[in-house]
């Protein structure tokens, strides 16, 4: 069954919404005062109506020009919530996306899905009332006159049925061909130094190519449906027109009646040229729901669980006698692609060293720094910590029970101050300082010290000093998990014993993976294979 994005009808998007209504019908109305006055001027011409047909036409005018500006609205009202969303989701995920396929999902996906509410739903929106009511007007001068427009509204939905299967098709093909060259592209220039030295620039160069001519193949193939559709919106008005004259010269009608019809065939042909765009855009729209609304739906299962009320299991009984940390994996751990690891049962003071291959430790590592081990759906799964589950915590409060500093993490866009207080944005800023110097921050070279801006991933900061400021971080206020890797070796060399020391000393529990010389190892945690102490 095909997932739902969030509802548009929702908040202030209603008035929106209903706003666009009102104004297709008056533009309706609008269009029969005009064709009517029209009509009349092949037969009267005074000052008084043409003043009046100019001052309609300005209403029509100022009607459409409203219609453009409500839709804009809507539609980025809408995408807004959905780039929420979206981000969330890519910041919660246990296997998060690439930069590339999330740029391109809040960018490409996005805006097919805004581009068919503003120039797809919208006009079909204020297009229905319009053409009803010019329906309703040529009735009124002859039932003929009606049904020639009928004719040209079926024959049109007879074509644009026929071209949304094969839209929809090429639509679907060209956002997979963009989100792989979106991910190439990404994953080339972050590797552009490895590449540089290599000697592969050409090759890489010759690789992105390759997936640019996909994407160019499936834009030709998509545009093929798209020409039919915008080509059948114009030319079927067009036949309509040519119905319409045919019906008139049958019936014998005066000039007046004719010119009023051919002007309603006129407004209504203008609507009409909407639809073919208007299936387009929706064709493309689905495509990109068929992406975006699981990741929303997963997200927002995940929010809520956020905003749950702390565990009600009883911890005491999971952590066993004097544990205070108590880490489980979920049963089925494909969601992470890790080994079975038992669970860990840890006391204050222990440090445990992680064994595993390079890849295995760092996921694990990172599963249990974000709080993403109950993702698969475990109730038993997650990191408790004393009272109970930290995964059931509010990130405000889990945030102060694990303090993390990994190889694979880089600081916020932001100045140094509130990336230092990032888990402890209400600690003291002098406090935080100090134990960052003592880490081995150097904020001496930089011209606005603690107000110094970081972007690009941590610069103007070096690696070393960039590894310093997540090591302070994590050590703030000594939460009782402590998990770090390799990023402790960049720190500067006069730092690193004394944070060695610190470790070695720790009042909670040090869970560390890699080779971190000085620090000695209580405890290990491995594979269910292999023996350690502390797991079950």
């Amino acid at each position: 069954m095909q997932v739902a994005l969030p509802p548009l009808l929702a908040g202030k998007r209603r008035i929106l919404l209903a706003g666009l209504l009102s104004l297709g019908i008056i533009a309706g109305l609008i269009s029969i005062i005009i064709s009517w006055l029209i009509g009349q001027l092949t037969t009267t011409v005074s000052s008084t109506m043409l003043g009046a047909v100019v001052g309609l036409i300005l209403g029509f005018f100022a009607a459409t020009y409203a219609q453009r500006v409500l839709a804009e609205k809507l539609g980025q009202h809408y995408v807004a919530q959905l780039r929420r969303g979206l981000i969330s989701h890519a910041l919660r995920s246990a296997r998060g996306p690439s930069a590339g396929i999330t740029i391109a999902r809040s960018t490409n996906d996005l805006s097919s899905i805004r581009n068919w509410i503003v120039q797809g739903m919208v006009p079909l929106v204020a297009g229905v009332p319009l053409l009803f009511l010019s329906g309703v007007g040529l009735w009124m001068l002859h039932p003929l006159l009606a049904g020639s427009l009928g004719v040209t509204l079926v024959l049109e939905v007879v074509f644009l049925l026929a071209l949304t299967p094969g839209t929809f098709g090429s639509a679907r093909r060209l956002r997979k061909n963009r989100g792989y060259l979106a991910a190439r592209i990404s994953d080339t220039v972050a590797a552009r130094t490895a590449i540089s030295a290599g000697g592969g620039i050409d090759r890489e160069v010759s690789r992105v190519q390759d997936s640019s001519q996909k994407v160019i193949d499936s834009s030709v193939q998509r545009a093929r449906f798209a020409g039919a559709l915008r080509a059948s919106a114009l030319a079927v008005p067009l036949l309509g027109t040519a119905l319409m004259v045919g019906a008139a010269s049958l019936l014998g009608l005066e000039s007046s009646a004719v010119a009023t019809a051919l002007t309603l065939i006129g407004i209504c042909a203008g609507a009409l040229g909407e639809w073919g765009k208007a299936v387009e855009y929706r064709q493309n729209y689905k495509a990109g729901r068929r992406i975006i609304a699981p990741l929303l739906q997963q997200e927002e299962q995940w929010r809520k669980a956020d905003e749950q009320s702390l565990s009600t299991r009883d911890a005491k009984e999971l952590l066993g006698q004097r544990a205070v940390v108590r880490i489980q994996l979920p049963y089925h751990t494909d969601a992470l692609g890790l080994p079975p690891y038992p669970v860990l049962r840890a006391q204050p003071g222990e440090r445990i060293a992680l064994q595993g291959n390079d890849w295995q430790r760092a996921a694990l590592l990172e599963s249990i720094a974000t709080g993403n081990l109950d993702q698969c759906g475990d109730p038993d799964a997650g990191v408790w910590i004393a009272e109970g589950r930290s995964e059931d915590l509010p990130p405000s409060q889990r945030r102060k029970l694990v303090g993390s500093a990994l190889e694979a993490m880089v600081p916020e866009r932001g100045t140094l101050a509130r990336a230092l207080r990032y888990r402890h944005p209400g600690a003291s800023l002098t406090k935080a300082l100090k134990l960052a110097g003592e880490c081995g921050l150097d904020l001496t070279q930089l011209p606005e010290r603690d107000q110094t801006r970081l972007r690009r991933g941590g610069k103007p900061l070096e690696r070393s000093q960039q590894a310093a400021l997540l090591v302070a971080r994590a050590l703030l206020r000594e939460p009782p998990v402590l998990v770090i890797d390799e990023l402790l070796t960049r720190l500067p060399h006069s730092a690193y014993p004394g944070v060695v020391q610190r470790v070695n000393n720790y009042p909670g529990v040090v869970i560390y993976a890699g080779d971190l010389p000085g620090i000695n190892p209580t405890s290990s945690w491995q594979t269910a294979q292999l023996p350690a102490s502390h797991q079950r």
